[in-house]
């Protein structure tokens, strides 16, 4: 319920910014007529997206934070669990609403180190690659190789860095310490990590398709409006319980890298 609670009006909050802003009008523009694109100027282009990105913009601070406050309700209730002594979604809820700050802090210096990384290295990559383009085989494969060469030191931080919320909702780390407790902790467990990591992702994507194939049936009887709205309330409805349940998995691999470092008890999980 807490998880629904803040998951459920981020949502709405925004599809709200989309229709608000203008942004929804640019996806229309691109879904429904996208030879519209290929006549118009530069300058209508950018007028007609700007909107767009301005409500991307607000829809993943809104993501944001109600990711990491998920994040670290559901850390905290796993962990009591593990721990031997359950506690309730409001008692969740108050440690979360306590260790907010911290938690969102260090996602957002995460978040900003690992864009500039990647995003230094894709500039890089595109440079050589707007000069000589990929005309055969053995050059595309040498830019696949050179873009993750490139983009490779910005995916190491985001694996290395994604026990964070957990080290900030059951060690109470700070900003920078506990992005320094989660490098040390994936430290020579890197690649399980990211491989843990895709297949959650993988899961969480399968999950959330299966949820909105409860529209089909209306789609294949002509009604596509409603099947769409029928999945995008289904979408909204499920997020909050699809990244609990994500960071909940998030916190087994966390108690599992701490038990091969360090003699761990339940008692350090309480």
């Amino acid at each position: 319920m807490p998880a629904l609670a803040v998951s459920v009006p981020v949502s709405i909050a925004t599809v709200v910014a989309f229709r608000v802003t203008g942004g929804a009008e640019f996806m229309d523009i691109v879904f429904n007529s996208p030879e519209r694109l290929q006549t118009i100027s530069a300058e209508v282009f950018w007028a007609l997206a700007r909107p767009f990105f301005m409500a991307v913009g607000l829809a993943a601070v809104f993501q944001a934070i109600a990711g990491v406050f998920i994040a670290l309700m559901s850390h905290r209730a796993v962990a009591s669990v593990v721990h031997g002594r359950p506690i309730s979604g409001k008692a969740a809820t108050r440690h979360a609403v306590r260790r907010f700050s911290t938690g969102l802090g260090a996602i957002l210096l995460v978040l900003v180190v690992v864009s500039a990384l990647i995003g230094v290295g894709a500039f890089i990559w595109l440079v050589p690659l707007l000069s000589v383009g990929t005309p055969n085989p053995a050059s595309v494969l040498v830019a696949f190789l050179l873009f993750v060469a490139l983009v490779g030191p910005g995916i190491w931080v985001g694996v290395s860095s994604s026990m964070t919320t957990s080290a900030v909702a059951i060690e109470s780390q700070g900003v920078v310490g506990s992005i320094r407790r989660s490098i040390g902790l994936v430290s020579g467990r890197w690649w399980p990590t990211a491989g843990f990591l895709l297949l959650v992702g993988l899961l969480g994507g399968i999950a959330t398709q299966l949820i909105q194939l409860i529209a089909l049936p209306l789609a294949a009887v002509g009604n596509a409006g409603t099947a769409l709205t029928i999945a995008s309330a289904l979408g909204v409805f499920t997020q909050g319980l699809l990244i609990a349940g994500i960071t909940a998995m998030y916190t087994h691999w966390y108690i599992d890298l701490r038990s091969r470092k360090e003699t761990l008890s339940t008692e350090d999980l309480g």
